[in-house]
């Protein structure tokens, strides 16, 4: 609309976390497709219209194209000098480079001052006619609450379009889908790691780059500290062979997964077979080729439950979720099944025969998100059952008895009037022998459905460690990292990080080797909330030892210690000059707390 500042409300939600990855991307797009500059602007960096307005031409002016001359100077035109926030600066850019669009992002619109806000809107709409601009606006909540916040003659003077973000959630389920449940995927990651990568998303609302660093850490952790990972590489025993060692061998026989398949082999009497796994290297390395080749099927199942309960559910469950619930073996128990099992119970014929169908159906045609083709002959049994329950509805449904059908599950509402009063009243009807039939068919299917989601956990299966990482500690040591106790730790025990033999703890005058910051924090402990820094130094230069007591320059350079270890210390935040006595100083933190 002619004399309205055209502009965008990208919604992006509570994902604020992404927002400046979003408006980098968005920046460089239209640096692309546009000529002209694309500034963004933040809250932070525009306190007021005159700061607003010189981050703006200042960012605008510093978009040098190919040919232009680096000594450009556009606060001058024309023998005028103009202020540094004077928007003819840009007027001159725009005419000296013939711009189409001169694009200006609010990355976070909302926190900005409204009243700034405006004033910035009304200018530019007044200059509209000279500096072709384009406004973009990121909104964490909704553009009704954001025009609400604007003056009416700032609202008036743009004319826009919403366009909606996709949220974290989504983008991370597909993420999900596609690198860690994907059927195609090298490793897996297990349920532990995976609940604390999630949980650590959902508590600190961190961006979706955050979490891929975090996928993209656990791999490194599992393929450069796991030898065994070797053999995801190469699945051809003519390239393996040659590479693997021995250890190779006795660090499979240390597996818990190993050590637990052999006492199974054991307990059903093949005791040959489990000697030779544990002394034939030949027949371990055929059995754990063949189990990383079938580890695909236990894998495959936990899609296949994730898909039943998706296509059952009567709100979509959460598949992160799912697939957590069903690595752990706890899908039979979970509130997912037994809202399912619920719904199944509550059913009319009619839509019992719609459970059914929809259900085949899932089971002939996979799932195009979770990358399943059609599992009916790998899941055979399940299949047959559900075919005859269908075939048994169907015949039931198509039996014309002039009454409803309805399971036992079903309890029918009695009115009754007494004294003007209606009451209602739940009472269980006698059951015909449809009625029967279907309640045993209702049963078949919940009693089919339960049997089949109760499966192993992932990390029962053979060698399970060599494609499943679930160890927590690397992971949390860093991206929850504890620099504090790290600290206290290195300097109260140096030997620890040092290696040195002269300031082992354990050996006679250790702390007269320790640096001089690890003395002084050892002193720092022993002292009260003031301490004398007279008195410090003195036990200082007692714990350095002999050498410092052998003249004047043995004291200066005890001094020089003694000031960078003070300096050591106040830089990490220990202690800071007292403010009532000049010749102290007041300790800040405690070992510990």
């Amino acid at each position: 609309m002619k004399g309205k500042v055209p502009a965008g409300f990208i919604v992006t939600g509570p994902n604020i976390a992404s927002q400046g990855l979003l408006f980098e991307q968005l920046s460089t797009r239209l640096s692309n497709e546009f000529n002209g500059p694309v500034v963004t602007l933040r809250s932070g960096e525009s306190s007021n219209l005159k700061v607003l307005l010189k981050k703006l031409i200042r960012d605008v002016t510093h978009q040098k194209s190919n040919g232009e001359d680096e000594n450009d100077n556009f606060l001058e035109q024309d023998g005028r000098k103009f202020l540094n926030y004077d928007l003819e600066i840009i007027h001159g850019y725009v005419k000296a480079h013939g711009c189409d669009k001169v694009i200006v992002s609010f990355q976070d619109s909302e926190a900005f001052d409204s009243v700034l806000l405006g004033d910035a809107i009304s200018l530019f709409s007044s200059w509209l006619d000279r500096i072709p601009f384009f406004l973009l606006f990121g909104i964490a909540t909704s553009v009704e609450l954001f025009q609400e916040r604007l003056s009416r003659v700032a609202a008036r003077s743009l004319h826009g379009a919403q366009f909606d973000v996709e949220q974290t959630s989504s983008i991370l389920e597909n993420i999900f889908l596609e690198v860690i449940a994907g059927s195609d995927a090298p490793i897996r990651l297990g349920p532990g790691i995976l609940s604390s990568l999630m949980e650590r998303q959902n508590d600190h609302v961190q961006s979706v780059q955050a979490f891929v660093g975090a996928l993209k850490y656990a791999y490194m952790c599992h393929f450069y500290a796991n030898p065994l990972s070797i053999f995801l590489g190469l699945a051809d025993e003519l390239e393996l062979g040659p590479l693997l060692q021995i250890e190779h061998f006795e660090a499979i026989r240390m597996l818990p997964s190993f050590q637990k398949y052999t006492e199974r082999l054991v307990d059903q009497g093949e005791l040959d077979r489990a000697m030779g796994l544990i002394n034939d290297d030949e027949l371990l390395l055929q059995e754990v080729e063949s189990s990383i080749k079938g580890k695909d099927h236990a894998v495959q199942k936990i899609l296949i439950l994730m898909h039943i309960l998706v296509t059952l559910a009567v709100e979509v469950p959460e598949k992160i979720d799912l697939y957590i619930r069903a690595s752990t073996g706890s899908l039979k128990n979970s509130e997912i099944v037994r809202s399912i099992v619920d719904s199944i119970k509550r059913t009319s014929l009619d839509d019992f025969l719609g459970i059914i169908t929809s259900l085949k159906e899932a089971v002939e045609s996979g799932s195009t998100e979770l990358n399943l083709e059609s599992w009916s002959d790998m899941e055979s049994e399940f299949y047959a059952e559900i075919a005859s329950i269908m075939e048994d509805a169907s015949s039931l449904a198509g039996s014309d008895t002039g009454k409803s059908i309805r399971s036992s599950y079903n309890k029918a509402l009695r009115t009754t009037i007494i004294s003007q009063k209606v009451q209602i009243s739940q009472d269980r009807s006698v059951l015909t022998k449809q009625d029967k039939e279907f309640t045993a068919l209702v049963d078949h299917l919940i009693q089919a459905i339960q049997n089949f989601v109760d499966v192993d956990k992932l990390q029962d299966q053979f060698i399970s460690e060599i494609w499943l990482y679930d160890l927590r500690l690397p992971y949390l040591d860093a991206f929850t990292p504890k620099p504090r106790f790290t600290i206290e730790r290195a300097l109260s025990s140096p030997h620890d990080y040092l290696s040195c033999a002269c300031c082992d703890s354990t050996q006679e005058r250790a702390l007269m080797s320790h640096p001089p910051t690890a003395i002084l924090y050892k002193l720092f402990l022993e002292a009260g909330n003031l301490i004398n820094i007279f008195d410090l130094w003195t036990a200082f230069i007692a714990n350095l030892g002999p050498e410092y007591d052998e003249g004047e320059e043995s004291e200066r350079r005890a001094l020089m210690l003694f000031y960078r270890g003070l300096a050591d210390l106040k830089l990490l935040g220990m202690i800071k000059q007292s403010r009532k006595k000049t010749d102290h100083l007041t300790k800040l933190a405690w070992k510990g707390l």
